[in-house]
């Protein structure tokens, strides 16, 4: 970042340096400040880092840098975004993880160039419905929150990735399912049981990470979600896939780590695009032949399993064979 500013961990009134912050400074670093006040005006600014202060308001610093295009504002004090956080019109990135805020302002539907939203570990209930206008949001974090509906709204953002986890849920939420344009879906360490046989309404979705769940099956509809090249069910307690898994062709990572599994499908020999297969942590003693159709293989995982040695098993040997990393 040209011409940045940076007086990390001391205590300034900016008032004093007003006559610098006036020149064409592109970026402001005030990390690990008691405080921040003093700021006045400058049409420059783009990239301003206040993360690790006690801030409990933007509103001062929202008005005085209106071409503001990325916030860091990560562990702070904030329990409340000002409605003028919707002037920030070129506005693309806002960090605000680790804070108190519990809603946002209808405001930020204004925010048509924002891209990434990252408001993990703050304790949020709900989203506005105005969240359905931000036509550019790409990532949406929600790690660590008390969020358990999605607005109807969302179902107009495209091409998104969203990060979610909530502790006291025990299933998906519905209204997520109305987000049918997801491209990405992290849905981790909640405490998840089960998966919607509806999941396959996601007609886009190219990722998904369900891992530290307690999710004990997978319902067949996976097996229509054609995009998927990356599924994520670590940390589970599956016992079985459906053999519908095979029909998942665009496939390439496939993490069943840390589950129950005995057994593999034998239609995972249908898997064309798989490069790596994470079975680390199950109870697999025999893996199926067909394994040896996955032609892109590059790792197989298999370490704590109670599977025979590679010099026992003639499918492994041939593995060996290819030169494919094999882990056990």
């Amino acid at each position: 970042m040209r011409n940045m500013i940076d007086y990390k961990g001391k205590k300034i009134n900016l008032t004093e340096v007003d006559a610098y912050i006036c020149c064409n400074l592109s970026g402001l670093d005030l990390k690990n400040l008691n405080d921040v006040h003093g700021l006045k005006g400058n049409s420059e600014i783009e990239y301003l880092d206040i993360a690790y202060n006690k801030l409990t308001d933007l509103s001062k610093i929202v008005c005085n840098l209106p071409n503001l295009k990325y916030i860091y504002a990560i562990n702070n004090k904030i329990s409340i975004l000002p409605e003028s956080i919707g002037s920030l019109k070129d506005l693309k990135f806002i960090e605000l993880r680790e804070n108190n805020l519990t809603s946002l302002p209808e405001s930020i539907g204004e925010l048509t160039s924002l891209q990434s939203l990252l408001l993990d570990g703050n304790p949020l209930v709900k989203l506005p419905e105005s969240i359905g206008n931000l036509k550019s949001l790409e990532t949406l974090c929600l790690f660590d929150t008390k969020l358990d509906y999605f607005p109807e709204s969302m179902e107009n953002l495209a091409q998104i990735h969203v990060d979610f986890s909530n502790p006291s849920l025990t299933g998906f939420p519905d209204s997520i399912l109305n987000v049918k344009k997801l491209i990405g879906l992290s849905f981790v360490k909640s405490n998840v049981t089960s998966v919607p046989e509806s999941i396959d309404s996601f007609k886009e979705l190219k990722f998904i990470d369900l891992k530290g769940n307690l999710i004990k099956n997978i319902p067949d509809t996976v097996g229509n979600m054609a995009p998927l090249y990356y599924l994520g069910l670590a940390n589970n307690n599956l016992t079985y896939l459906p053999e519908s898994i095979g029909n998942l062709t665009s496939l390439e990572i496939l993490d069943l780590m840390e589950n129950e599994l005995s057994t593999l499908r034998e239609s995972i020999g249908n898997l064309k695009s798989l490069v790596r297969l994470y079975l680390h942590t199950n109870n697999i003693s025999r893996i199926p032949e067909s394994i040896l159709e996955l032609k892109s293989l590059k790792d197989l995982e298999l370490s704590n399993n109670p599977i025979v040695s590679d010099k026992d098993d003639p499918i492994l040997e041939k593995f060996r064979e290819k030169n494919i990393l094999i882990a056990n």
